[in-house]
Formats: structure tokens, sequence, C-alpha cells
């Protein structure tokens, strides 16, 4: 499976959950696939970009954060479009590695 669809799959499905921070992402895909899936920022980072330019993914900044020198946390989220995306690939998630929390 191409690097770029994999890492786009594991992002709609963390997503789908709730939203999170870029980080966290790679922390929830690598614990809901026992680690059989390691993904890193220089795939993350430039995943979210393109599913934000393509209408999946909105992002947002939280509040300023001591523990980061008071810079805050940028967060992602699925729009209504992510969601519907997210939701088309789940035959595919289900029977794989990435075993989502919960339902869709």
């Amino acid at each position: 499976m191409d690097t770029l669809l994999s890492t786009r799959t594991a992002i709609l499905t963390v997503l789908v959950q709730d939203r999170s921070f870029g980080l966290e992402i790679i922390e929830k895909v690598r614990a809901r696939t026992e680690g059989k899936i390691v993904l890193d920022e220089g795939s993350v980072y430039p995943a979210l970009k393109a599913l934000e330019r393509e209408g999946l993914v909105r992002s947002f900044e939280g509040e300023p954060l001591a523990e980061r020198g008071g810079r805050p946390r940028r967060y992602y989220e699925l729009t209504g479009e992510g969601r519907r995306a997210a939701l088309e690939q789940k035959p595919a998630v289900s029977g794989g590695l990435l075993r989502p929390v919960g339902a869709f």
C-alpha cells in the first residue's frame, strides 16, 4: 500500500474519534496497531496539510501552554467531508491493522 495513502487513512481513522494534535495522532496510531504502524512527523504533517487543502480536515490553535513556552498546539479535526471519507475507509481499516476504538 502506498505510504501516503496509509498515512492518510490512519489519520482519518484517528480523527473520526476526536480532534488531536500531530504527535498525539502518531501515538494513537502506534497504540492502536500495537506498534505495527509507526508514523513519523515527516509523513504526518505533510499529510495533514494535504488533507486540510482537500477540505477533509480543519485545524485550529488551542490555548497557549506553559510547557511549550507559551506556544499553542495545533489541533486537527474532520470536516463533514472528512468524516464521510473516513467512513468509506472503514471496510479496509476494520479488516486491517488499524483498529479504531469504538464504532464509527
